[in-house]
């Protein structure tokens, strides 16, 4: 069977890890990436991870400075279907390489540009990466508590949101062209995938209350219900996402008493900050009286969400991950054996052969004399968003399935999300709720009611998507799985999200971002030599919700060519992975990851503290370091190589710290701009809506919101040159749209009613 992209050619023109990882992506699903380095190679192969970021993908090296090397690379863009850029849009112009420029060689052509902060905007041509990118997004910020005293997160979130959120909008874009033929620019900077794993993190409104912090900055603090406790021996990680699973944990304890406590009534999400360290005083006792396994067996027993908090090679050996064969053996002819991740998402139709490890500099370049000429592309009609016309019944609820089909939603897809009278166990989380769920339509539908069910088979009918997360089992149970749905729409794209699997050992058990989080080893890794900690960013929940959008996108594409529908599948477990790939490659005598307590990596990448607060400086290359030397007149420094930083980081580490604390961030900030170095204020996401960088991306956005009036939230991630993204809905209320969605499928009012009164429809 053909991958879902195996008639794609791409061009791969970036220098930074979130282009290269966003085209990986995409040849991991079978198309042909070819990436297109300077003579003698990129210099980011100095770099071993570069060997898992370009793995599948074929290499040109060209001399743009060569008239005939240009009239070359013209042939090839002419031969291909898309191109990617992490460039400032002033050295895409002095190339060439820009929007304008190359679709004039290929009017067909998508160009993704991916730069930091944006193509648009006051912040257009300043330099940044993540570790810049994502302190102006607020993720050490957020990290800390939003105390005004930030903790570095190790993991690179700003770099693979984008990724992911840019595989997404190139889909998109992709399946929109099969109808118009036009090619288009796509615009995801570093700011907007930093955002997009973020996407509740600044709600506002006259209405919204700010909510306190439900994750600490250590292990033993945070909402008492969803975080770490320290049992006799090791930590454990309770995640009770709703009542029902606080109720559960409540009787696993033999703790009765509690669920009669007027103090804890609003368990799981609202029970009042003031009373989380009387509830916290009750349970750590009871954890630290036993070893973690006891813990583990008698919460299973009750069907309580909990996991240990492990290390990554302890969780490359878990039986899921086993199971769902997230790591495979790749033999690299420079590395020699290593291990790799496996592509995320499961497709059941359009699968993808095993990648090949990553070419030598120059190894195709070949190509440029043997350029197949690309089949023009037929002109039909435009599409006022990229998904305009696609119809998607939404069975998701909690972030990990209903954040993906509102990134459908934004891009011009009509969702109508279906509950139970009991609706999605996250409508308690009131404002975070909005912005999960925003631009769709709502009903309630009884699907254990056979009149139910056939309303829902009358909407899958019309549909072209249905998406779904519940727990494995569940979903057959209820007659609404792929088997059954495909029999009433053979052409469906049916999506599944969930915790570990459909199938597997641990398929069954309820999950958390937080659980696969402390079994995936991002606790222990941002932890350190301490105790583990728990990441603010719900990234399992987010990279799951992306790239569930992404599959479902993909699936469509693959759809317009083949006329055939299949079942799509991402679990939290592979997303573990997706957002770690890198931390999971492997290989003999790998070194370790840089590490400099909880403010960076090293000397030159780091957080630092000014008189009236704190920034984040970037100066890793050789040639930047001499630049923020002779910034501050430290000119005797700015011959020191990376080597010689290393051996004297803690001396440096001390001097730098000295000079910084003397003077306030914006002037450090002007200092470092005017002199090329890369660097940024520290900040919280929560003013991101008065930020006119945001405002100029369109990341902002303002609704009517159905309890909470007038909200400020996540405006689009993307943005697209020809079909833009939609923003019209706020989140339905629950069942807001039920009477108008069953008149659309031709029942009367007298209908309605009858099957308001048999709780079929609410």
């Amino acid at each position: 069977m053909a991958g879902t992209f195996s008639n794609v050619r791409v061009l791969d023109f970036s220098r930074d890890i979130q282009g290269m990882y966003t085209s990986l992506l995409m040849s991991d699903m079978g198309a042909e990436v070819i990436k297109i380095e300077p003579v003698g190679g990129d210099p980011l192969r100095t770099d071993p991870n570069y060997r898992f970021y370009n793995r599948g993908k074929k290499s040109i090296c060209l001399d743009l400075s060569s008239q005939q090397q240009i009239e070359e690379l013209h042939q090839l863009i002419k031969s291909s279907d898309i191109a990617v850029t992490t460039w400032l849009i002033s050295e895409a112009k002095s190339t060439f390489l820009d929007y304008e420029s190359l679709s004039k060689i290929n009017p067909s052509l998508l160009h993704c540009s991916i730069p930091p902060y944006g193509d648009i905007g006051p912040m257009a041509e300043v330099p940044g990466d993540d570790g810049t990118v994502g302190t102006y997004t607020g993720i050490h910020e957020g990290q800390g508590g939003e105390t005004g005293k930030p903790i570095y997160v190790q993991l690179p979130f700003a770099t693979y949101g984008t990724a992911f959120t840019a595989s997404l909008a190139i889909a998109a874009a992709l399946f929109e062209r099969e109808s118009s033929g036009l090619g288009q620019k796509i615009e995801v900077p570093l700011y907007s995938g930093s955002t997009a794993m973020q996407a509740t993190g600044f709600i506002d409104g006259e209405k919204v209350t700010t909510p306190a912090r439900r994750r600490g900055p250590g292990p033993s603090t945070g909402l008492p219900v969803y975080r770490l406790y320290k049992c006799s021996d090791d930590w454990i990680f309770v995640a009770c996402g709703n009542n029902v699973f606080w109720n559960k944990l409540c009787i696993a304890l033999e703790c009765f008493d509690l669920l009669e406590d007027a103090r804890f009534s609003e368990a799981p999400w609202n029970i009042p900050a003031e009373h989380w360290n009387d509830l916290a005083e009750i349970l750590e006792p009871i954890f630290s009286s036993n070893s973690r396994e006891h813990w583990l067996n008698i919460l299973r027993e009750n069907d309580v969400p909990c996991a240990p908090a492990e290390t990554r090679e302890w969780f490359s050996q878990h039986p899921q991950v086993i199971h769902n064969q997230m790591l495979q053996t790749i033999e690299d002819p420079e590395l020699g054996t290593t291990t790799q991740v496996s592509p995320p998402l499961k497709f059941s139709v359009s699968t993808s052969p095993k990648p090949k490890p990553a070419r030598s500099a120059g190894e195709n370049n070949s190509l440029l004399q043997n350029v197949f000429t690309k089949k023009p592309i037929s002109k039909g009609k435009i599409a006022e968003h990229p998904l305009e016309g696609i119809k998607v019944v939404d069975l998701t609820g909690y972030i990990a399935g209903a954040y993906g089909t509102t990134l459908l939603a934004d891009l011009g897809a009509d969702v109508l999300k279906v509950e139970s009278f009991a609706g999605d166990g996250f409508r308690q989380n009131g404002a975070a709720f909005q912005g999960w769920n925003q631009g769709k339509r709502g009903m309630i539908l009884n699907l254990k009611d056979p009149k139910g069910l056939d309303i829902f088979h009358q909407l899958v009918r019309e549909a072209d998507v249905v998406a779904e997360n519940y727990r494995a089992g569940i979903a057959k149970s209820l007659s609404v799985d792929y088997e059954s749905l495909k029999k009433v729409n053979p052409k469906i794209i049916y999506s599944t999200v969930n915790g570990y699997g459909l199938t597997g050992p641990f398929s069954e058990y309820p999950a958390f971002d937080p659980l696969i989080q402390a079994q995936g080893g991002a606790m222990r890794d941002q932890g350190g030599e301490g105790d583990p900690v728990f990441l603010r960013i719900a990234a399992s929940d987010y990279t799951s919700a992306i790239l569930s959008a992404y599959g479902i996108v993909s699936a469509l594409y693959y759809r317009s060519q083949t006329k055939q529908g299949q079942h799509v599948e991402i679990s939290l477990v592979n997303a573990a992975f997706a957002y770690q790939a890198a931390e999971y490659f492997d290989y003999a005598n790998k070194p370790a990851k840089p590490r400099l307590g909880s403010v960076g990596q090293s000397v030159g990448y780091r957080l630092y503290e000014a008189n009236d607060g704190w920034f984040f400086l970037s100066c890793r290359e050789d040639i930047e370091w001499g630049k923020m030397c002779h910034a501050i007149g430290k000119s005797d420094m700015a011959t020191y190589n990376r080597e010689i930083r290393s051996e004297n980081e803690e001396t440096l580490n001390q001097t730098l710290e000295s000079i910084f604390i003397e003077n306030t961030v914006s002037s450090w900030i002007d200092l470092f701009r005017k002199s090329g170095v890369k660097c940024s204020p520290n900040r919280t996401l929560r003013i991101i809506h008065d930020d006119l960088q945001a405002q100029s991306l369109g990341l902002t956005t303002e609704n009517d919101s159905y309890n909470l009036g007038r909200i400020r939230l996540q405006g689009l991630p993307f943005r697209f040159s020809r079909t833009p993204g939609k923003l019209d809905l706020p989140a339905p209320d629950h069942g807001e749209h039920t009477d108008q969605v069953l008149m659309e499928l031709g029942f009367s009012n007298d209908d309605i009613t009858n099957l308001k009164s048999k709780r079929i429809v609410g």
